[in-house]
């Protein structure tokens, strides 16, 4: 009988014996094992507990910042901006009363009279109205709000109860005002769960009017002139470099025929008229996301293009209860009759859903006085180089 392989049988001979002994080692051992490594677990698990809840607080900081920092629900106008809006109409917009009927005093009786005498004179006077007055309970403005355009023979669709009146789109101005602000609140917030994006209230409530009940525009109007001149218009206008680092901004605040048929102008921004109010509860970055060029901070010198100077001034007003204060208006109500670029042309004014007219050269381009520019723009403490 041959036998080979004896070296490595014997090698494995050894690594037998070894492993059986490691093997009793081990189970001798067991005991401080498992609790080493249930001791270590039970350690590594509080640490991980302890960091999760320290990263899970952190994170909650943060939510509570970036839900602090997106805009709300609806805007708050000053009862100033408010008054403005009902006198001088800048935009179309919708007055919904969630007065209670427990505070029908004389001063919602005294301003409900005033809103509707506004709208009769409106109706009278001009083809499109721009002030409505409705009157509902506050159960009721999902319902009607909703049933808006329902062809229910029910009265509780917003055209049957108010046959006369213009119904709401979803983006519709519509300001709620009750006589301590509490009720429009909620209808507000009502309103803006069913997709209406342009939703306001009136900062203190009705009561907050009582002021203005006698005024007139001139008490509400800054007495300093806040419009440019052209010369200064077009001066900054080519100032790249404040336009660039935010110094200084042009805000274009017209409609988008007025853009397309008088034409838009490099270097100025577009933001609608409408979207300023709520706009100005984003946080830079919700404000960059919409509209595309940084939100305007307290210092920053702010110029509003339009061809309503009504409209100029309600923004400014807008824009100055949110502490934007360095503002400016450039009103073109003729038309870009200063237009340096051949593209811009003038129309006459027609509504939504009319034919728009047949649009007119300008003519030839008219030049301007930059060394009248500057010296305007530095009055402004605006630097110019």
């Amino acid at each position: 009988m041959h036998v080979t392989n004896v070296g490595g049988s014997l090698t494995t001979a050894v690594c037998l014996s070894l492993i059986a002994w490691s093997v009793r080692v081990l189970r001798s051992s067991k005991p401080n094992l498992l609790k080493d490594l249930q001791s270590h677990l039970k350690n590594k698990s509080a640490d991980d507990g302890t960091n999760e809840n320290k990263s899970t607080s952190i994170n909650s900081i943060k939510q509570i910042a970036r839900n602090a920092a997106r805009h709300e629900s609806y805007a708050r106008l000053s009862p100033v901006a408010f008054w403005l809006l009902v006198e001088t109409k800048p935009v179309e917009f919708f007055i919904v009363d969630v007065s209670d009927r427990s505070e029908n005093s004389d001063l919602v009786r005294a301003l409900q009279r005033r809103f509707m005498s506004e709208e009769k004179e409106d109706e009278a006077t001009t083809k499109n109205k721009s002030l409505y007055y409705v009157r509902m309970d506050l159960s009721e403005v999902q319902l009607l709000l909703r049933n808006r355009n329902s062809p229910s023979a029910t009265s509780s669709t917003f055209h049957k109860r108010y046959p006369r009146t213009k119904t709401p789109a979803l983006r519709s101005n519509l300001i709620f005002v009750s006589p301590h602000g509490k009720h429009a609140a909620q209808a507000a917030a009502q309103a803006s769960s069913l997709g209406f994006s342009r939703c306001s209230t009136v900062v203190g409530g009705m009561v907050s009017l009582i002021p203005l009940l006698d005024s007139d525009m001139k008490s509400l109007l800054s007495e300093e002139d806040v419009s440019l001149s052209r010369d200064a218009f077009m001066t900054l206008l080519e100032s790249s470099h404040l336009l660039s680092t935010g110094a200084a901004v042009i805000i274009d605040i017209r409609r988008y025929d007025e853009r397309v048929y008088y034409g838009s102008i490099r270097g100025t921004v577009h933001m609608l008229v409408d979207h300023i109010p709520k706009a100005l509860l984003l946080g830079d970055e919700d404000w960059f996301r919409s509209f595309r060029f940084p939100k305007p901070k307290p210092e920053t010198f702010v110029v509003l293009l339009t061809s309503s100077a009504s409209r100029a001034n309600w923004a400014r007003q807008v824009f100055s209860d949110a502490g934007v204060t360095n503002v400016k208006t450039y009103s073109v109500e003729n038309g870009f009759a200063w237009a340096q670029h051949s593209r811009c042309t003038k129309y006459e004014m027609f509504e939504e859903g009319e034919k728009p007219p047949e649009i007119m050269d300008l003519g030839n381009n008219l030049p301007f006085s930059r060394a009248k520019g500057e010296g305007e723009l530095r009055i402004e403490n605006v630097l110019v180089s």
